[in-house]
């Protein structure tokens, strides 16, 4: 791989020590990928930061329900939607509401 290649030449050109990023790009990337079928962009702080404003973004769009726990609910079932737009066709359809019975 292209990694390979390039600690191959890192180790010929310089006598400084294998650095822990590099140990991890040589490691640990490779089978990361292969596994989750992902980068490991998400993992580091500039994902985590454009998770965090892409979160924000849709926060206020449901600022006006009221109740927190339900504001949350939607607002981590639009996340998730948003990353995974495959898994909206897992969700289950709304429940019907009952008729009311009529008051006295």
């Amino acid at each position: 791989t292209a990694i390979d290649a390039f600690l191959r030449f890192y180790r010929e050109s310089f006598t400084a020590t294998v650095l822990p990023k590099m140990h991890m790009l040589e490691d640990h990337l490779v089978p990361w990928v292969k596994r989750w079928k992902v980068g490991c962009g998400c993992m580091g702080k500039q994902g985590a930061e454009s998770l965090h404003a892409m979160f924000n973004n849709v926060e206020r769009a449901y600022n006006n329900i009221v109740d927190r726990v339900e504001r949350l609910r939607v607002l981590l079932q639009n996340h998730h939607f948003k990353l995974l737009p495959a898994n909206k066709s897992l969700e289950p359809p709304p429940l019907k509401k009952r008729p009311t019975k009529p008051r006295d």
